[in-house]
């Protein structure tokens, strides 16, 4: 049955990009109403309210320098659309000028109300007094009364009066204008956020429809994510990944062909002499010791396949731990090679080996055998007909030294070089003279790895390969 496809609780693309232009298009929307209505009425009064104080020094500074002339105070009231007025101190008009066409306050209220601001000019701290006051026609205006001359014994007084009926007026044509600008940035922001939608969502789309053919095992499949950079470096990177997938794919397949082809051999050695000490060697001791001899040999090569897959699977799971102890490398290298003399003298293997006095690592001396027993066979599996293998320490420093092993065999390709370290890798051609699992070089990498040593392979085709490795040397103590 096919299965059922999930419900995705994450938010679609194309939703999530319609509501952040929506929240920034009522964010748009409040600030401009902040800055154009809510804050109009109040910036406008603070610059009539700086107008009133640039015209009245200007008159002060007129009147005290005795240079002010009636055509001046007609300009400052024509330019800044204010009344003014100017009385001496007893009360009697010195100056006048209607700009409001009748509308002004200063103009058109009893003697009564104008000795009140003036009273109130007086008693204010900076001899000034501001105040809102309907007109009789009650359209709101702004008043502005101050002291001129000496405060404790003025010589007149200046008033200034200017409608703020404008205001209201502005005021209603800028929300007006603002409800059109929302509407029309509405329009224009679900336009944007649809074909912007549109095209970050095809690029994905395609990712997408290409991911559900690799997953359906499709590993030739081609990412396309021309768009966008991100997209093309995503295309780029799922790419990757399908051809390393494809790999470990392939790698399966040849693991299990191998696997099960080595595990088939030593199976059915074991079952054909079983067979042969039942049926004919059953009564003959000396036939009957190499027939159970050959079981036990076989046994010992099927229980040695098994080990090192667990030992790789430990290693490639990160579940192996280290056990960290300091020996002589030197050292133990020479009882390893003590267990290679019957392979030496049976089948004619030479070994050469060129060590150093001593030299101290500190590293899981178990691992390091497993290492060191995969590298040697592997020389002696793939030596030439010549049959010499070169072990070599080489010390670099005080720190560190370098084991390689040689061998003289047909070499590795360029390009096998790449992959000699991977799981089950056989070179074409490959006959193991000696017993082997095919994981050797796989464990190698993996405990290096786990011990944070350098490792790699030189080779020369019809020359031989070096396999090496790099300890480092236990730090004295003291």
């Amino acid at each position: 049955m096919k299965p059922e496809k999930k419900k995705h609780r994450s938010p679609n693309l194309r939703r999530t990009i319609w509501i952040y232009f929506a929240i920034f298009i009522a964010s748009v929307l409040v600030m401009m109403w902040m800055l154009f209505v809510a804050s109009f009425g109040m910036n406008y009064k603070a610059m009539k309210a700086a107008q009133f104080n640039g015209v009245a020094e200007q008159i002060l500074k007129g009147l005290s320098e005795g240079t002010l002339s009636s055509q001046t105070i007609d300009k400052l009231a024509y330019n800044y659309e204010m009344c003014v007025l100017i009385q001496n101190r007893y009360g009697d008009m010195v100056y006048s000028f209607d700009m409001m066409a009748g509308k002004c306050l200063i103009h058109n209220t009893n003697t009564f109300a104008l000795l009140a601001y003036r009273q109130n000019a007086i008693d204010s701290p900076n001899k000034v007094y501001y105040a809102e006051i309907p007109n009789r026609f009650n359209v709101t205006t702004m008043l502005y009364v101050t002291v001129i001359g000496n405060p404790d014994n003025p010589d007149g007084f200046l008033f200034l009066n200017t409608s703020l009926e404008p205001l209201e007026s502005s005021e209603q044509i800028i929300k007006t204008q603002v409800l059109l600008i929302g509407i029309l940035l509405l329009i224009l922001g679900v336009g944007i956020s649809y074909i912007l939608a549109t095209l970050i969502e095809a690029p994905i789309k395609r990712i997408i429809k290409s991911a559900e053919m690799l997953g359906k095992g499709d590993y030739n499949v081609r990412f396309d994510g021309k768009g966008y950079a991100e997209t093309v470096v995503l295309a780029e990177t799922l790419e990757y990944t399908a051809g390393e997938i494809a790999k470990v794919d392939t790698l399966k397949r040849d693991l299990i062909a191998n696997v099960s082809h080595d595990l088939r051999t030593p199976l059915t050695m074991i079952k054909a002499y079983a067979e042969m000490v039942r049926d004919l060697s059953g009564d003959n001791p000396k036939k009957r010791n190499e027939h159970i001899n050959v079981i036990i040999e076989e046994s010992d090569r099927l229980s040695g396949l098994v080990n090192d897959l667990l030992d790789l699977s430990k290693l490639e799971s990160g579940a192996s731990e280290l056990k960290l102890t300091e020996f002589d490398l030197c050292e133990h290298i020479i009882n390893i090679m003590g267990r290679y003399k019957l392979l030496a003298e049976r089948s004619g293997y030479r070994f050469y080996v060129s060590l150093p006095r001593e030299f101290i690592i500190k590293a899981d001396i178990i691992k390091i055998d497993q290492v060191l027993y995969n590298l040697i066979n592997n020389a002696v599996n793939y030596t030439g007909e010549g049959k010499e293998v070169y072990i070599c320490l080489i010390p670099r420093g005080d720190k560190t030294a370098r084991l390689e092993i040689t061998d003289t065999g047909r070499g590795i390709k360029r390009d096998d070089i790449k992959t000699i370290f991977d799981r089950y890798y056989r070179t074409e051609k490959a006959k193991r003279e000696v017993i082997g699992s095919g994981l050797g070089l796989s464990i190698v990498k993996e405990v290096m790895k786990l011990h944070g040593f350098d490792y790699g392979v030189m080779s020369e085709i019809d020359v031989g390969s070096t396999f090496w490795i790099e300890l480092k040397c236990s730090p004295p103590h003291g």
